[in-house]
């Protein structure tokens, strides 16, 4: 049986090696702007790639992250581009979905050379996830709905953005498509020039969280 994919760029991409060739930018933006968060039952569309953008608004406005903290948050989910998205309580009954899952955000975080700020700064991202979480619940999940989250408690929902806004509501996946592609170009632009004049990835003074 084959063990590859095709990808919107065109590459058939070896499941179990994947070249980094073939993890692009624009193959992540095309992909998560087309993958639905809550896997369909958010109360809109509602897909990866505007999730990520909110992660990285909150990560910069709520968490002040540095421009590496900020890229591995819109990168936070990158890897579902090619590994799939699937809600949290149903990742629990897929038995090897975690080591599935590991493997491609190993192998996104490698292609991307992007690994230290995401376990540096690791706590923060999730921090940032958890608030993205609560506003999305707020907005898009049906009212209905009253159980408690148990990942949410103590994080509230932000009130700056308003995610039923009608220019989100109107935008397509192409628009979003674009935002996170414009996002991670204006973010790797400013850490490779960065790094270009000598500065560290992250500060020397910050713990790494082993994998």
């Amino acid at each position: 049986m084959d063990d590859f994919i095709v990808t919107a760029g065109g590459d058939e991409l070896n499941l179990t090696a994947p070249r980094p060739g073939h993890l692009t930018a624009f193959t992540i933006a095309w992909a998560l702007s087309q993958i639905n968060r809550y896997t369909g039952h958010a109360l809109r569309p509602y897909s990866v790639a505007e999730h990520s953008l909110l992660v990285h608004d909150i990560a910069e406005q709520e968490l002040q992250l540095d421009v590496h903290g900020r890229f591995a948050a819109l990168m936070h989910d990158a890897h579902e581009a090619f590994c799939g998205d699937m809600h949290s309580p149903g990742k629990r009954h897929i038995a090897g979905w975690a080591a599935w899952e590991m493997h491609w955000e190993h192998a996104v975080r490698s292609a991307f050379a992007f690994r230290i700020p995401a376990q540096v700064q690791r706590d923060a991202i999730k921090r940032a996830d958890l608030i993205a979480l609560a506003t999305e619940r707020a907005a898009l999940i049906h009212p209905q709905a009253t159980t408690p989250w148990g990942c949410l408690a103590g994080i509230e929902p932000i009130t700056w953005v308003n995610l039923n806004a009608p220019e989100r509501v109107r935008a397509d996946w192409e628009f979003w498509r674009d935002r996170w592609l414009d996002k991670y170009h204006e973010l790797d632009f400013e850490r490779n020039e960065l790094l270009c004049r000598g500065r560290p990835e992250v500060p020397s003074n910050l713990k790494v969280h082993q994998p």
